[in-house]
């Protein structure tokens, strides 16, 4: 018996209980949530096919593999990758934008564990607050103590050791790009990161020394042309990073790691988020770009294969 086929809004030709009668279904997601028995097993037997495409701006989630908080500072979320086919001396942290743990840090972190075979951990630096508004956001980012939250990602970093996961690498998005470059400073003198990737945030030089980085730990960085944040991750700061990091290759007079530093045209501040609340708070804050799929996937294939070959 060939499947019946049905795309967007879901017609169905054959009776089903007065529930399903009274439906109208609009994506597979929706069908999900109607949790029946009947439907699924229409669906699992083949019965019944549904075609649909995401648009760009959808809503979406993730679930962690779990949740480990016993002998941290913070509760942490880990992703394992979904083929099961995971790395088992590596770990990547996946460090929060200013709102917080939010969906679309989870997206992120399930993302980049599906690409690297590597297990991803996301620390919750606001120990369970979350900014709904610039306002809360820029509260909670101001709030945080930065230098005390990098001795608490060292711990977070070290229990990873002892579960022989010897190579650590860290990405963060906007805070959390610029914490990332803060903890490859932080461990350089101890057990340096085996690679750092920022997306759109820089640290402020009080609260480390860029420059030291790249004399132990590869460095990779995602900038928009159009990014407004003076200071943080507009193109002047991104450019004021990259020189940075070499001139300290050169005062060490090392060989030095991998810097790449990319920039990209028509992209504002968080360029690479794609969940719809996400999205959504994009537009209010003005960020422009956001919408080249291409640009998005070129820049997530540089970060997958920078984790790759260092990890």
């Amino acid at each position: 018996m060939s499947p019946i086929i049905f795309s967007n809004i879901i017609k169905l030709n054959f009776k089903l209980p007065i529930y399903f009668q009274q439906k109208k279904i609009h994506t597979f997601h929706q069908i999900n949530k109607l949790h029946n028995k009947f439907f699924k097993n229409c669906i699992e037997n083949n019965f019944l096919k549904v075609e649909y495409n995401y648009p760009i701006t959808r809503k979406m989630s993730t679930k962690p593999e779990s949740e480990v908080s016993e002998g941290l500072p913070f509760k942490t979320l880990r992703f394992l990758p979904k083929n099961g086919q995971e790395k088992k001396n590596s770990a990547i942290l996946v460090l929060q934008e200013w709102w917080g743990i939010n969906e679309q840090i989870k997206i992120h972190a399930q993302r980049i564990a599906d690409n690297t075979n590597t297990l991803t951990v996301v620390p919750d630096l606001y120990k369970g607050k979350l900014g709904l508004s610039q306002e809360e956001a820029s509260h909670l980012m101001t709030n945080l103590d930065w230098k005390h939250a990098l001795v608490e990602l060292e711990s977070l970093v070290d229990s990873l050791n002892k579960e022989n996961r010897e190579k650590i690498g860290s990405i963060g998005f906007c805070m959390g790009g610029a914490m990332s470059l803060a903890l490859a400073s932080h461990l350089k003198p101890k057990k340096p990161l085996s690679a750092a990737v920022t997306c759109y945030g820089i640290p402020s030089p009080t609260i480390c020394d860029l420059s030291v980085i790249a004399v132990t730990t590869p460095v990779q960085g995602h900038f928009g042309k159009e990014d407004n944040m003076t200071g943080f991750s507009d193109l002047n700061a991104a450019n004021s990073l990259e020189r940075q990091l070499e001139e300290g290759i050169e005062r060490f007079d090392e060989p030095g790691k991998e810097i790449a530093i990319y920039r990209y045209d028509g992209q504002g501040h968080a360029f690479l988020n794609d969940e719809e609340w996400a999205l959504k708070m994009r537009k209010e804050l003005g960020f422009v770009g956001g919408d080249n799929d291409e640009i998005k996937s070129l820049a997530w294939k540089r970060i997958y294969e920078f984790f790759n070959k260092y990890l």
